[in-house]
């Protein structure tokens, strides 16, 4: 949890259901119709735990997205030490898309796992992008959507941090 305007927020949300299958039920996002089945999904991985596929925005060859089951809020910059696993996880989960899918964009590091932090995401469900080859993705995309620091934060940026043992980022002005 941090203090941004005076306000304590977590990354939880404000509902937690005690069951993985009532909070994927109950999840209000286009990521909990995903996991419903309730709209097309091109599935990349999938297991009890996490929730990998194509986005709907194809922003290189491979763009995907890889989700925790478990609906967290999306906001890396308030992670914390404890949400170190399910980074880690996510991770873990984008590097053997990108090695399956493109192997080549993989062996050459040709490849993006970023985050969007607030108020940069269009879904309030954690999820990590996946890119490859960057070398493909437009100028523009890259300004607009993905520019490390300023509308993406990369995974190990993210890692770094919670590894080092560090609580939510604080925001400017708190």
């Amino acid at each position: 949890m941090f203090r941004a305007f005076g306000c304590q927020r977590s990354i939880v949300p404000r509902e937690r259901y005690s069951t993985l299958a009532e909070d994927i039920d109950k999840n209000p996002t286009v990521f909990g119709k995903l996991l419903r089945r309730e709209q097309p999904v091109r599935v990349l991985h999938e297991d009890d735990t996490y929730f990998a596929f194509r986005n709907i925005k194809p922003y290189a060859p491979l763009a995907g997205l890889v989700i925790p089951k478990r609906r967290l809020l999306q906001d890396p910059d308030a992670l914390g030490p404890e949400d170190l696993p399910v980074v880690e996880d996510l991770k873990r989960i984008a590097l053997d898309i990108c090695e399956r899918e493109k192997p080549d964009a993989f062996k050459a590091n040709d490849y993006w796992l970023r985050f969007h932090p607030r108020p940069f995401n269009s879904v309030d469900h954690l999820h990590l992008h996946v890119l490859a080859p960057v070398s493909q993705v437009s100028v523009w995309t890259t300004l607009v959507f993905f520019a490390h620091g300023l509308h993406a934060a990369d995974v190990d940026d993210v890692l770094a941090r919670l590894r080092g043992g560090d609580g939510a980022k604080p925001k400017e002005g708190s």
